[in-house]
């Protein structure tokens, strides 16, 4: 088959194996989206202790990639591809998944992405949107990691923070309601963690000037409570650009850190699976906001998927 062929025959599946979520995106030849769905799975349940995948995280993550791909090939997807990120990268066993996986059919092919890797694909799937792709600053917040992306002259530049919201919660915020103690002890560690950022200002990793996109479950989940706490339709397509100010974390960071477990469930817009996480996940958004000097920022669901997606449809060698 040719580069040609492979561009133009057959919708393209790609299921991302994040630390929190299982990720599936569906796309036609031209990029359009078909399909993009999620499940919590919680790949990352104490692997940043452990060093090992846990075995019930371990099925509940081939549970959803079966009945993912199952998805995608019932809605046509010629190709089913898979990428793994910081859950994977940090378990000894990671790559036994993934080559698990292909064995199995589920996926035909499948890798690990670096940090970089990661964050270039993120940014690569908010620049075709972005009005001046020059400015753009992509932060995405994972389970495990947290990337930032950014354009230098023409050029992706990439980090990668070990910041993530299920790496965090299990570290430092085991109680729901979180003690003002626990909080202190989480924010005095996200300072330290995010002064690396500041010397790369001069590299252009600066949002004074540019415009700042939150992709992924932190930022989307951020939206749709806010959407709804003002009696907004909190859905996809509404929470989709919809802006934030550095004060709007400010409150929810409060809001839902004095909530037990069952109450944060409760409150409109937050997927209950992520009720546990969503305090660590927001107090990480808002360090990198404010280590990069961002007053605000954009939500956008458009995520690592879609960054390997366009690639692959632009060369579908780019994961071998």
């Amino acid at each position: 088959m040719t580069t040609s062929d492979a561009r133009i025959h057959g919708r393209l599946g790609v299921i991302d194996l994040g630390s929190n979520t299982v990720l599936l995106l569906v796309v036609e030849p031209d990029g359009r989206v078909v399909e993009d769905v999620s499940r919590i799975t919680r790949l990352g349940q104490g692997v940043f202790a452990s060093g090992r995948l846990h075995p019930e995280a371990l099925e509940r993550t081939r549970g959803a990639a079966r009945e993912l791909s199952r998805r995608a090939r019932a809605l046509g997807a010629a190709r089913v591809v898979g990428v793994g990120t910081e859950a994977l990268r940090r378990a000894r066993d990671g790559a036994d998944l993934q080559a698990g996986l292909e064995r199995a059919g589920v996926l035909d092919r499948a890798r690990l992405l670096s940090g970089e890797e990661e964050a270039a694909c993120a940014i690569e799937a908010s620049r075709r949107t972005a009005g001046d792709a020059s400015q753009l600053i992509v932060i995405d917040v994972g389970g495990g990691s947290t990337e930032l992306a950014w354009l230098q002259a023409g050029r992706v530049r990439g980090v990668s923070l070990p910041l993530g919201s299920v790496r965090l919660t299990e570290a430092l915020l085991p109680r729901h309601p979180v003690p003002a103690p626990d909080l202190a002890r989480l924010e005095a560690e996200l300072v330290r963690a995010t002064a690396p950022l500041a010397p790369l200002r001069a590299q252009g990793l600066d949002a004074r000037g540019g415009s700042a996109v939150a992709v992924a479950g932190t930022a989307t989940t951020l939206a749709a409570m806010d959407l709804a706490s003002q009696g907004a339709d909190p859905s996809e397509a509404r929470v989709e650009g919809h802006r934030l100010a550095l004060e709007r974390l400010d409150h929810w960071i409060g809001a839902l850190a004095a909530l037990d477990l069952e109450s944060r469930r409760r409150v409109p817009g937050l997927e209950p699976g992520r009720a546990d996480v969503i305090v660590a996940g927001l107090a990480v958004l808002r360090a990198v906001m404010r280590a990069i000097d961002a007053r605000a920022i954009r939500a956008s669901g458009r995520g690592v998927r879609h960054g390997v997606a366009l690639r692959l449809l632009e060369d579908p060698d780019f994961l071998r």
